[in-house]
């Protein structure tokens, strides 16, 4: 999920830098076709690292935070565009995403470590009742 969607939120970031028109199309379709690759693998994630029955919560709670996030976009890209830095709103998009992206494969790290230790103490558990 990551590798797909973090670099189209690098893509996403370059889009304004450029002052040729052309290379700031090219890095806007290759953000188009590489951002939704990672939206069902992300979802699917979210749904196995979270425990079922809280699952409808921590599901409606990130829905509710990412519209509320999402809400704020077009005031600051306004705030942006009046003062001609509407490159900087890419920048910003895309670098919020970017981050948010490796924390959340920092979070998954750290929960399959944590499943990883749980399994060999359940099978250590097991061995020793065994015997």
């Amino acid at each position: 999920m990551v590798l797909t969607h973090l670099p189209a939120q690098i893509f996403r970031a370059l889009i304004g830098i450029p002052n040729n028109v052309h290379i700031a199309l090219l890095f806007y379709v290759l953000n188009a076709s590489t951002t939704y690759m990672g939206t069902a693998p992300r979802s699917a994630f979210v749904a196995t690292i979270v425990l079922p029955e809280e699952r409808t919560a921590v599901m409606g709670t990130l829905n509710v935070v990412k519209t509320a996030a999402s809400s704020l976009g077009p005031a600051i890209t306004g705030t942006l565009v009046d003062h001609n830095l509407f490159w900087v709103s890419f920048l910003l998009s895309g670098s919020l995403k970017a981050v948010y992206d490796v924390g959340i494969l920092v979070f998954f790290r750290h929960k399959e470590r944590e499943r990883v230790r749980r399994d060999q103490n359940e099978d250590r558990e097991q061995e020793t009742q065994a015997e």
